[in-house]
């Protein structure tokens, strides 16, 4: 018995050391100059070094001001745009190097995630400024620390560790050229329990405090109401910035979802706005909806599109945000739209031709049209509902290394209801030069 207890405990140990060598933590320090613009980042790895760094963006290599191996001969290490080329290094050694922002200070944004100036705090696009191996072996890893000035606060995407003295996060699968942000301020961080999910949200630019309060019910309150899609939260966490805009005249004129690093959601919103006009806008709803999918390929943007347009009445609906009446006519009214935007462009040609003018309004109402006639038969034929379906691929899709496409999506969602209900409406509609037949569903 001991001689088996002293083998098993043997094995065990060496399982535990071949898993600790299979799979490296490679540990960043950032630290993050008063200004929030300069930020020096030691970067130390776990066994051997990469043979290069690569960066998010194309405008990384503008803004680094030196990139060196600790203790190496060779100096300075030649960066051409967003990749880093290491000489050959020892096990276990660090990079150092410099990073200089140049944040826009004025103008509304208009892209996706970059870095700029709103009031004292800055927002980053993680691609400006992190320079990381490109890829991950599986069980690999990296953990950013941040040394901070003062009173500063850090937002960002990625799973915090918890119990350290200093904000220290794991970044986890998700691809280098993934999109997203980290902020840097004076905001607290604010975290919201919604069932096991944890959503933590910046308010940037010190909104006053009932402004804040406001903000927080409202984000709650919508992500409360995603739940209800198939009893969890579609996540189990994401990173939520609000930042005030000067564009637009809507609640919110404009927002978008990242999943670079983790699921995050960036509201742009108009504070002189009533609350009341906040609580029955639906673009906190139809953004948080995106998270029922994983990461899909651009091109299949009807798909994404299309289901968070299609759930975000719903959702709304089933939370009490609106009454049903409401969110039957919210739908009517924007199927009403599609059907007469770009008559007789199909679903495909819309997605080809996106950009054009009103070609979105087809693409995401054709969309949600869709969704509903998949809904309708899967509830007709006794085969569950769209609900039973998301709440499926919710268990089998969640890998965030790779982008999906919406045939994979569309497969995994026929499989999960055992129907072909998704591939058959696919197959019927795509292609159609007609808008689907709202009117027969209604």
């Amino acid at each position: 018995m001991i001689l088996g207890g002293r083998l098993i405990a043997c094995i065990a140990l060496f399982v535990c050391t071949a898993a600790a060598v299979a799979a490296p933590l490679h540990r960043y320090l950032v630290r993050v100059d008063d200004s929030l613009e300069r930020l020096a980042v030691s970067a130390c790895f776990d066994g051997a070094a990469p043979q290069g760094l690569v960066a998010g963006s194309d405008a990384a290599f503008l803004y680094l001001e030196s990139m060196q191996a600790r203790g190496h001969p060779a100096g300075s290490i030649p960066v051409a745009r967003g990749a880093a080329s290491l000489p050959e290094l020892p096990d276990n050694t660090c990079i150092d190097y410099v990073v200089q922002l140049k944040p826009a200070r004025s103008g509304a944004q208009t892209g996706g995630p970059e870095t700029r100036r709103i009031g004292r705090d800055l927002l980053t696009a993680i691609g400006d400024w992190l320079w990381r191996p490109e890829a991950f072996a599986p069980g690999e890893d990296l953990e950013i620390r941040f040394e901070l000035p003062g009173q500063v606060a850090v937002s960002a995407p990625w799973q915090p560790v918890e119990g350290r003295s200093a904000p220290t996060f794991h970044v986890g699968a998700t691809p280098a050229q993934w999109p997203g942000v980290v902020a840097f301020g004076g905001f607290k961080p604010i975290r919201i329990p919604v069932g096991s999910a944890q959503i933590e949200v910046a308010i940037l630019d010190g909104p006053p405090p009932e402004q804040q309060a406001f903000v927080q019910r409202w984000i709650a309150g919508a992500a409360r109401g995603v739940a209800t899609g198939f009893g969890n939260f579609p996540v189990p966490r994401l990173q939520v910035v609000v930042s005030p805009t000067p564009r637009g005249r809507a609640p919110v004129p404009w927002a978008y979802v990242g999943r670079g690093g983790g699921a995050a959601v960036h509201f742009f919103i108009n504070a002189t706005r009533d609350h009341a006009d906040f609580e029955r806008d639906w673009t906190a709803t139809h953004e948080m909806t995106h998270l029922f999918l994983p990461y899909l390929a651009a091109g299949d943007v009807w798909f994404y599109e299309g289901l968070a347009t299609y759930l975000q009445n719903v959702l709304m609906a089933r939370a009490g945000t609106i009454g049903a009446d409401e969110a039957w006519r919210r739908l009517h009214d924007g199927f009403e739209r599609g059907s007469r935007t770009a008559p007789g462009l199909s679903i495909v040609a819309a997605t080809e031709r996106l950009g054009r003018a009103g070609t979105y309004v087809r693409l995401y109402w054709g969309g949600a049209a869709m969704f509903l006639a998949a809904d309708l038969r899967l509830r007709e034929t006794g085969a569950g509902s769209l609900d039973d379906a998301l709440a499926e691929l919710s268990v089998c899709c969640n890998d965030d290394s790779r982008r999906w496409s919406a045939n994979e999506i569309i497969a995994e969602l026929d499989s999960a209801t055992r129907t072909t209900v998704f591939s058959d409406i696919a197959r019927e509609t795509l292609n159609r030069p007609e808008f689907p037949d709202t009117a027969t569903m209604f």
